[in-house]
């Protein structure tokens, strides 16, 4: 997979900040961390989203999790905030872990694992406790990476070339996009048995280091010509995207064979489709990304409205969506994920 001939170079390994699997445990000097699994599983013709999320903000730590169940448009979900004593292993050479709550105990709870010889074979097992309904949503998964890390911004460290003082003046990320992931998912006394490729973000260091309030757009997408692209669009709150109008943002793409690139040369283009949270925060439900450089127009349409978290007095989206369109010119499906945090 290469781009049209006045597209972007490969991104050289030498570029790269990210050494795996010693960055896959806990930086204990980094202000923030998290480990972020979101995707798409499916259990014969039944679809659901979700979101498993272990985070510390020192000196606060939160398990964020969510289920969405499509052919039921139902959602759950339940940001709680944990003790962050002990909640991650900094050393390569034991065991991984990340994890936040007490499972028979707690209401809402994450225990991730995974032997030192491969921490990116996980075991992810969470709860939540839906706020709305009381809801009671467990996840027990097995999600083993296969291929390379998908490296974001093609260095993986922001800004580049990055500051010195290392995690406590630069942003650090990185994604496992080929998650081979199986288990259960339950809740309402049903047991869905479920399988997908899913994805996972890693993000550690000095992370919003901006004075004024920003407006976070993202999008993924895991496409059937085994290409996965990471879109994103920061903006000042002063000014708000609008339905129609195109906007510059950047992409982190990765071919089939691990070949990434990163390109500032998107227009990314909201839908007319909207969903309004009770506190009046519009979120965008349908998105055109369009690049050049790889003759590509894809449409990322998300597959339930409210998929909302409700975060500490804001609403944050994280939504499971759907993807299709154009790549270097050939027809494209995929599935697709919808983040927006204004």
């Amino acid at each position: 997979m290469t781009p049209k001939d006045s597209g972007p170079v490969p991104v050289p390994p030498s570029k790269v900040a990210i050494k795996l699997p010693q960055d896959q445990y806990l930086h204990p000097e980094a202000p923030t961390e998290w480990w972020w699994h979101t995707g798409t599983l499916v259990a014969g013709d039944r679809v659901f989203g979700f979101e498993i999320n272990a985070a510390s903000f020192t000196p606060l730590a939160f398990t964020e999790v969510m289920l969405t169940d499509v052919a039921k448009q139902l959602h759950f979900q339940k940001t709680a905030t944990q003790n962050p004593a002990n909640w991650a292993e900094s050393d390569p050479s034991k065991d991984w872990y990340a994890r936040l709550g007490t499972p028979g105990t707690d209401a809402d709870w994450i225990a991730m694992t995974a032997p030192q010889a491969d921490p990116t074979n996980m075991s992810v097992k969470a709860q939540l406790t839906d706020e709305a309904t009381g809801t009671v949503v467990t996840f027990d998964l097995v999600m083993a990476q296969e291929g390379s890390p998908f490296i974001v911004w093609g260095s993986g460290v922001n800004p580049t070339p990055p500051n010195p003082g290392g995690v406590t003046t630069n942003n650090y990320y990185y994604s496992l996009t080929r998650l081979q992931a199986s288990g259960t998912i339950c809740y309402d006394g049903q047991t869905f048995d479920v399988s997908g490729q899913t994805w996972m973000d890693h993000e550690y260091g000095l992370f919003g280091t901006s004075t004024k309030p920003i407006l976070w757009y993202l999008q993924d997408m895991q496409l059937s010509n085994g290409v996965h692209i990471s879109n994103s669009m920061v903006l000042d709150a002063s000014s708000p995207v609008v339905p129609g109008q195109p906007h510059q943002s950047n992409a982190t793409i990765q071919c089939a064979d691990g070949t990434t690139y990163f390109t500032t040369g998107v227009v990314m283009t909201p839908g007319k489709r909207t969903w309004t949270a009770p506190n009046g925060q519009i979120f965008y439900l349908d998105f055109l990304l369009e690049i050049a450089e790889f003759d590509a127009s894809i449409s990322v349409t998300t597959s339930m409205p409210d998929q909302a978290f409700d975060a500490f007095g804001s609403y944050v989206y994280e939504g499971v969506a759907t993807a299709a369109g154009t790549f270097q010119g050939e027809p494209v499906t995929g599935t697709a994920w919808n983040e927006q945090r204004p």
